[in-house]
């Protein structure tokens, strides 16, 4: 992800889910750390953007810990089944039916536990235990 998608995720997106001021975990990607990210997070969406420490993500964002192995795998299996596609265009959409297709096929126990085992992301400041999903297994 570059500066300017950063950036665009930040003000066209992400802005419209906070409605209080909140602190916004990032890895330490250039664009995600950046002076203009900090000031992006700090003026419009009016909160603090914090750097995980270094090397930590694997550890602390349940996505890498959990989900992205599984759905990488099965993006993979789907696409050396599938027939070729030639164009640009093709190969994107290709890939968005794919992607959706096997991200329905992840079970909510599976992506429940990644953030089970992120416990740096699965309580609340007073260390409380906060549960992410509602009784359909959609994020809250």
């Amino acid at each position: 992800m570059d500066k300017h998608v950063w950036q665009m995720y930040l003000t066209e997106l992400l802005k419209f889910e906070i409605t209080r001021p909140t602190v916004i975990l990032a890895d330490n990607l250039g664009s995600h750390v950046s002076e203009s990210s900090v000031d992006t997070v700090s003026t419009e969406l009016f909160g603090i953007l914090a750097p995980l420490p270094k090397n930590s993500t694997s550890e602390c964002q349940p996505l890498d810990v959990g989900v992205m192995g599984p759905l990488k795998s099965k993006l993979r299996k789907k696409w050396l089944t599938e027939k070729s596609v030639v164009t640009a265009a093709e190969k994107r959409l290709a890939m968005i039916q794919r992607t959706i297709q096997a991200w329905e096929e992840m079970s909510c126990d599976l992506i429940r536990s990644s953030f089970e085992k992120a416990k740096c992301l699965c309580c609340n400041v007073y260390g409380e235990s906060i549960d992410f999903f509602d009784s359909q297994c959609q994020l809250i």
